[in-house]
């Protein structure tokens, strides 16, 4: 070995001698210990450690690592001596190692598996999450049901059977197969499925929880009857490979109901597919059913009980803006009211609300929808985005002549919204005018909780997020350690955040008068606002998410 870690990191510049003291007082891993206190990140140890042990550094990914792989080495021993298989080649294998020096482990891997072994470092997390992940029956099941299926394709095309018009015979292989994926994905809650053409194989993604989870595999010489297949249910052109398409498909398996979006892109190994899963069968359109807290949803009835105004949710993509405003359109009594909505695309169907989808090619963008929807007397409208001053214009003037509109912008935070609609075009009077309230949210990971236990949160990141105030006496965090419920992610499920500002008389006077955006935040937390950061460590010190959860999604 070329030294000790410690002195590595202390002659690279990475470490103090202080630091290192401290560290050595507390029982455990050194780097551990060190990732922990924040002192050195994930990189710099890896890299200190490659140097120690003279072995390359695998910064390993538990959705990168098919399970196949990881099988190769006995569950029990793998998790003992801390290693896992990364990658074979002809007769050698990768072996990601915590102890790369440890001979007698290398001994009985090349023994249990017959492959000649080549040893890397790799750390203990991620060591341990890619064999929860690899050794869940869950995952190993899919790609099992996948296999199978993959297997059939195989032996049609030896037969010559393979063909893209086998795609619309309805018991094809590759008809089963496509099956499998799609309902795969609505079983695991995923709210994505991406088809990425890479070589030797097409790599399947979930997105679950908001991350994307690599879930199975279908060689090259299949992809193209899989995507005819998607492309014949999704009433798309199954001769057209140069441009992009977009299209709608519908699947019905053992009375369960989903629906996806479908965009297909040209790539240059292939054709890249995405489908948006839109699972009618487990939407639960409620204020409690979103995780609001009590507070936050009497402030949201009291809006939407208001008779004209505008309501405006922003977030970055993904936030769920599109669930929290169909939240509030279903709280609203449509036998009473006349209920109407301008989209692109409409996501759900809303039993007795008029959806209307906007198309800009047949004179229905979001601006002239909401134009023709002002003829229709309506009582609530909601515009799916305000993104031009045609659309800002037509929204805050419906809003000022009896309306309640309800619709999303990009902004950061809540107080953002009046600087967008300024740069839309729009004067300060007729935003203090219109302006009823604007909701920022985000989607948090909840921590699994098979798994949880307590932890120290990274010092500076918990710094950042207190923005000065002090904990709590007997404060306590907790993280997920991995598992197999949650294929070793540490999560399980998202709850979210709300910063919700309210216009009240001052904040009225403060946005016709031109105020900076932080004078506004003042006056809006004098008004009891609760802003993202402190709402994310309410979430935080209630054991249900993580303080570095909490920093990722607020910082990025």
């Amino acid at each position: 070995m070329a030294g000790r870690l410690g002195d590595i990191l202390i002659d690279r510049g990475q470490l103090t001698a202080e630091q290192l003291q401290e560290a050595l007082a507390t029982r455990g891993l050194l780097g551990e210990i060190l990732l922990s206190r924040g002192w050195v990140t994930r990189p710099q140890l890896g890299s200190a450690l490659s140097e120690q042990f003279e072995v390359p550094y695998e910064n390993i990914s538990a959705e990168d690592i098919p399970a196949q792989i990881v099988r190769l080495v006995p569950e029990h021993f793998a998790r003992t001596r801390r290693v896992v298989p990364i990658r074979v080649r002809q007769s050698w294998m990768l072996l990601a190692m915590e102890a790369p020096d440890d001979i007698e482990a290398i001994s009985e891997v090349e023994l249990l598996t017959g492959y000649k072994i080549d040893p890397a470092i790799a750390l203990r997390e991620d060591i341990l999450q890619v064999l929860d992940r690899g050794f869940d029956e869950r995952v190993t099941a899919r790609q099992t049901a996948v296999d199978i299926r993959v297997a059939e394709l195989e032996a049609a095309r030896d037969a010559g059977e393979l063909q893209i018009e086998a795609a619309r015979d309805e018991e094809a292989p590759v008809v089963r197969l496509v099956k499998s994926i799609l309902m795969g994905a609505v079983n695991a809650g995923a709210s994505d499925i991406h088809l990425e053409p890479h070589k030797p194989q097409m790599r399947i993604r979930y997105r679950v929880d908001g991350e994307l989870q690599q879930v199975m595999t279908v060689p090259n010489d299949s992809e193209e009857a899989v995507i005819g297949r998607i492309k014949v249910m999704a009433d798309m052109d199954t001769t057209e490979k140069r441009r992009p398409q977009d299209g709608n498909l519908t699947v019905n398996e053992n009375g369960q109901r989903a629906s996806f979006r479908v965009s297909c892109i040209p790539c240059v190994d292939g054709e890249k597919v995405v489908m948006r899963v839109l699972d009618e069968s487990n939407k639960d359109y409620g204020f409690e059913s979103l995780g609001m807290a009590p507070k936050e949803i009497d402030t949201c009835r009291e809006l939407i009980a208001k008779p004209y105004g505008m309501i405006v949710v922003t977030g970055p993509t993904g936030s769920g803006k599109t669930t929290t405003m169909y939240t509030m359109l279903t709280s609203i009594d449509s036998n009473e009211k006349n209920v109407s909505t301008i989209e692109d695309p409409v996501e759900f169907r809303l039993p007795g609300i008029n959806q209307v989808q906007a198309n800009n090619e047949h004179g229905m963008g979001f601006a002239n929808g909401l134009k023709y929807l002002m003829r229709q007397d309506p009582d609530v409208i909601l515009v799916g985005e305000i993104r031009d001053h045609e659309t800002a214009t037509a929204a805050v003037q419906a809003a000022l002549t009896g309306h309640l509109l309800i619709s999303t912008l990009h902004t950061n935070d809540a107080v953002g919204a009046v600087t967008r609609l300024n740069d839309l075009g729009l004067d300060h009077f007729k935003i203090a005018g219109a302006l009823l309230a604007s909701m920022a949210q985000r989607l948090l990971r909840k921590i699994c909780p098979y798994c949880r236990e307590e932890n120290e949160p990274n010092p500076r990141m918990l710094e950042y997020l207190l923005e000065g105030r002090s904990l709590p006496a007997g404060a306590k965090f907790y993280r997920g350690v991995g598992c197999k419920k949650c294929l070793g992610t540490g999560f399980i499920g998202r709850i979210p955040i709300y910063e919700i500002m309210q216009v009240s008389m001052e904040l009225e006077k403060g946005i016709e008068a031109g105020l900076p955006t932080s004078k506004l935040r003042e006056l809006a937390m004098a008004d009891g606002m609760t802003v993202l950061p402190q709402a994310g460590m309410q979430q935080a010190l209630a054991g249900l998410t993580t303080v570095e959860e909490v920093y990722y999604k607020l910082s990025t």
